[in-house]
């Protein structure tokens, strides 16, 4: 926690030193700078998953050259909870099965609480833009994407919005497009590698190895391009 609120903090500092990005007159966010930056990545857990997503794809030729990758992690891509793993992953504790972090929810709860992310906008209005949910983006915007490494877990209620949106990337061409799905993991288990302050003999291991596999895909972009 102390780490995210020194991001946190640097963040208010650089938007303090520079100003929010411009916007020009149709009302759109000029990402351009005059930074020399190279072989950039853009990552994102859950609802920042998506939004990694939509960012690279809505950037300028320019920046999107600057581009190596981006990285959802449990990437909540589709805020119209449509596809198939809402019904095959709810939680039944009978059995141990399915998504326990969200046990509960459905596809209507989902539907609500994507409205309430959109600032309570109504599912049939936004939820399907592209810019909230990448799951619906068209092909020329799916084309744009610099290489895609999505990661979730068995059994996650969202598992099927990074499978289905790998297959259509796939589809579409995309010359590198990969999903790497975890046995047992529920939605961002990223986050409790270190087994939420249990002795180390008892860390998660998938938690570890994530990390693991991130950093050997951004090593071979980083060399590839």
């Amino acid at each position: 926690m102390f780490e995210h609120l020194q991001d946190a903090c640097s963040a208010l500092r650089w938007l303090n030193d520079h100003g929010p990005p411009e916007v020009n007159d149709g009302g759109k966010v000029v990402a351009e700078s005059s930074s020399e930056a190279q072989d950039l990545f853009v990552c994102g857990d859950s609802a920042g998953g998506g939004l990694a997503l939509a960012a690279c794809m809505g950037q300028s030729a320019a920046v999107r050259q600057r581009l190596r990758g981006v990285i959802g992690l449990s990437a909540w891509a589709d805020l119209t909870a449509s596809t198939p793993s809402y019904d095959s992953r709810q939680w039944c504790a009978e059995k141990c099965w399915g998504d326990a972090v969200n046990a509960g929810v459905d596809r209507k709860s989902g539907r609500e609480e994507a409205e309430a992310y959109l600032g309570g906008a109504k599912s049939n209005q936004f939820c399907k833009d592209w810019r909230a949910s990448p799951f619906f983006a068209p092909a020329s915007r799916l084309r744009k994407l610099p290489a895609v490494l999505l990661q979730v877990g068995n059994f996650e209620l969202i598992l099927d919005e990074s499978v289905l949106l790998q297959k259509r990337l796939e589809k579409l061409g995309h010359p590198d497009a990969q999903v790497d799905i975890y046995p047992r993991m529920w939605h961002c288990w990223h986050q409790y590698e270190e087994g939420c302050g249990a002795q180390p003999a008892t860390w998660l291991l998938c938690g570890h190895s994530w990390m693991d596999q991130t950093g050997d895909e951004l090593r071979r972009l980083v060399h590839w391009y």
